[in-house]
C-alpha cells in the first residue's frame, strides 16, 4: 500500500503541474492573439498610407513638413511592427515549449495511472485469494487461527510493556 500511496501522491502532483502548465499555455495564447491583433493594426495603417515612393510623395506633398511628420510616424510604426514580430516569434517558441512540457507531464501522468491500476488489480487479486482461503477454512481452523492471533497480540503488547 505504500507504493500505491506514493504513486497516488505522484499522480496528484503531476495533475497539479499539468493544470498549471495548461493554464500558462492558455494565458500565453491570449497574449499571442493580442500581439497578432496589434500587428494587424500596424499593417492596416501601413496599407492605408499607400505604396507610393516616399521621395515622390515628398515632392508632391502640399505641406512637406506635414509629410515628414507622417513619414517619421510611419518609421516608428515599422520599428514597432518589427518589435511586435519579434515578440510574436518569442511567444510562439515559449508556447511550443510549454505545450511540449505539458504533453510530457500528461505522458508521465498516464504512466502513473497505469501503474496504479495494475497495482490495484494485483492487490485485489491477493485479497480475493485470501478471502477464498478464509472461506475454505472450517470453523475449528478459524478458531485456531484466532487463538494464535490473540496470543501473538498479547505477546507483542507484553514486549511493549517490558520496553517501557
Amino acid at each position: 500500500t505504500e507504493k500505491y500511496n506514493g504513486a497516488k501522491e505522484q499522480q496528484d502532483k503531476l495533475k497539479k503541474q499539468v493544470d498549471a502548465l495548461q493554464d500558462k499555455v492558455a494565458r500565453g495564447q491570449d497574449e499571442l492573439n493580442s500581439l497578432r491583433g496589434e500587428l494587424g493594426s500596424i499593417a492596416t495603417a501601413q496599407y492605408r498610407s499607400g505604396g507610393i515612393d516616399p521621395s515622390v510623395a515628398l515632392f508632391l506633398a502640399s505641406d512637406p513638413d506635414s509629410f515628414l511628420d507622417q513619414a517619421s510616424a510611419l518609421d516608428q510604426l515599422t520599428v514597432k511592427q518589427t518589435e511586435s514580430l519579434q515578440k510574436i516569434q518569442s511567444k510562439q517558441r515559449t508556447l511550443a515549449q510549454q505545450r511540449q512540457e505539458a504533453q510530457d507531464k500528461l505522458g508521465d501522468l498516464a504512466d502513473v495511472r497505469k501503474a496504479l491500476g495494475e497495482n490495484k488489480k494485483k492487490y485485489q487479486g491477493k485479497l480475493a485469494d485470501a478471502q477464498r482461503l478464509l472461506n475454505s477454512l472450517t470453523q475449528a481452523e478459524r478458531a485456531k487461527i484466532q487463538q494464535e492471533e490473540n496470543r501473538a497480540s498479547r505477546a507483542s503488547s507484553e514486549r511493549v510493556e517490558l520496553g517501557n
